[in-house]
C-alpha cells in the first residue's frame, strides 16, 4: 500500500511538470490509491470482492461439516462471491484454528468452529492460539445436543443396558467421539462421571469418520454430534440411546435425554460458530453477521438444519461475544472437574 501511494504520489508531481492532467485531477488520482483500499475496509462497502474461506476445524462428514457447506453454499449466492468451505482437521481443532488467528484480519478467511474453541486453551499444553485474544465473534449458526449411539450389531437397546454392561466389564467398552476436546469428548467424560463408568475413549480426526467406524461396527458406542448421525439413526444403522439436552430433543421425541434416564442435572449442548481474526474491521463483521443472519433466516435452510437435529441461532456479534466469554470462564471449572488433559 505504501509503496502504491508512493508511486502515485510520484505520477501526479511527473504530471504537473511534463503538461498532462490538471493538478486537480493527478491529486485526486493519487488519493483514490492511497486512500480507498483503506476508506472500503472501514466501511465493508466492497466485501467481499473474491473468495471468502471458511476453514472448518473438523474432517468432511460430520455434523460442522454439513452445516458449514449449508452456509458457505447460500452465502456465494447472497453475496453475488464464491464461499468454499475448508477442512483442517486435526489436534482437536487446533491446525484450523491457528492458521484462521494468523490469516489476514480482513474477512476473507473465517473459522467454522465449535465447543473446543475454548477448551483447546485448558487441556492442550500450546494450542496455537488464544480463544480471548486472537479472534472477534461473527455470530453464533447453531445449538444442539450430542447423542449416545450404539452400532445396530450391539445389544445395547437403552442407556440402562450400556451402563450395567459397562459395569461389568469396567474399562473395556470403547466409544468413539469426534476427537480431543471436542464437544462431544467433553460430553462423553461428563457422562461416564455422571454415571460412575468407565468407558475407553477413542478419538477421531472430526464426526464424519467416527460415524463411519460406529456403522460399520469398529467401535460399538459413539457420543455424537446429532447432525452426524441422524441419518443412521433413521434408517436404523444406529441406535439413539440418549440425549444431552436436558428435555428430549424435537427431532428424536422418542428418545430420553441422560438427566430423565436417571441423572438429573446432567446437560451439554455443543453450538457452531464462525469467527474472524481479531482486528477485522468492524463494518466487515457486521457484513458478515447480516449476510449469515439472512441465510440463516431462509425456512428451506433452517428446515434442512432442524432436520439434521440442530436449532438455527443467528446471534449478534456481541451476544456471541458474551456467550463466548461467560463459556471461557466456565470451561476452566469444567475441565478441573473432570480432569481432562491431552498432553
Amino acid at each position: 500500500m505504501i509503496a502504491e501511494g508512493q508511486v502515485g504520489a510520484r505520477g501526479a508531481e511527473q504530471a504537473v511538470h511534463t503538461g498532462g492532467p490538471s493538478l486537480l485531477a493527478a491529486l485526486l488520482a493519487c488519493s483514490a490509491v492511497v486512500l480507498s483500499p483503506a476508506t472500503s475496509a472501514q466501511t465493508g462497502t466492497e466485501f467481499p470482492n473474491r473468495l471468502v474461506r471458511i476453514v472448518c476445524v473438523n474432517a468432511p462428514g460430520g455434523g460442522l461439516d454439513i452445516i458449514g457447506r449449508l452456509i458457505a453454499d447460500r452465502l456465494t449466492k447472497n453475496l453475488n462471491q464464491t464461499v468454499i468451505l475448508e477442512n483442517r482437521s486435526g489436534a482437536g481443532g487446533n491446525i484450523a484454528s491457528e492458521f484462521v488467528a494468523r490469516a489476514p484480519a480482513d474477512g476473507y478467511t473465517l473459522l467454522e468452529t465449535t465447543n473446543n474453541h475454548n477448551i483447546n486453551a485448558f487441556i492442550y499444553k500450546a494450542p496455537g492460539y488464544n480463544p480471548r485474544r486472537d479472534f472477534v465473534a461473527v455470530t453464533q449458526v447453531t445449538e444442539a445436543p450430542s447423542v449416545v449411539v450404539a452400532g445396530a450389531q450391539t445389544s445395547y437397546r437403552s442407556l440402562k443396558d450400556l451402563i450395567a454392561a459397562a459395569r461389568a466389564q469396567p474399562g473395556k467398552i470403547t466409544y468413539a467421539s469426534g476427537g480431543n476436546g471436542q464437544p462431544t469428548h467433553i460430553a462423553g467424560e461428563m457422562f461416564k462421571k455422571a454415571a460412575s463408568i468407565d468407558l475407553v475413549h477413542v478419538p477421531y480426526k472430526g464426526g464424519g469418520p467416527a460415524t463411519l467406524d460406529l456403522v460399520a461396527g469398529q467401535v460399538p458406542v459413539g457420543m455424537s454430534a446429532l447432525p452426524s448421525v441422524t441419518p443412521h439413526i433413521q434408517d436404523g444403522k444406529l441406535r439413539a440411546l440418549a440425549v444431552t439436552s436436558d428435555k428430549r430433543w424435537p427431532t428424536l421425541p422418542d428418545t430420553p435425554s441422560v438427566a430423565e434416564s436417571g441423572y438429573p442435572g446432567y446437560r451439554h449442548m455443543t453450538w457452531i460458530g464462525i469467527l474472524a481474526p481479531a482486528g477485522t474491521p468492524a463494518a466487515v463483521i457486521a457484513r458478515l453477521n447480516k449476510e449469515i443472519a439472512s441465510v440463516l433466516a431462509n425456512a428451506d435452510l433452517r428446515q434442512r438444519i432442524v432436520t439434521v437435529g440442530a436449532e438455527p441461532v443467528a446471534s449478534s456479534s456481541a451476544e456471541f461475544e458474551a456467550m463466548l466469554k461467560a463459556e471461557y470462564e466456565a470451561t476452566a471449572k469444567l475441565v478441573a472437574e473432570i480432569g481432562l488433559k491431552v498432553d
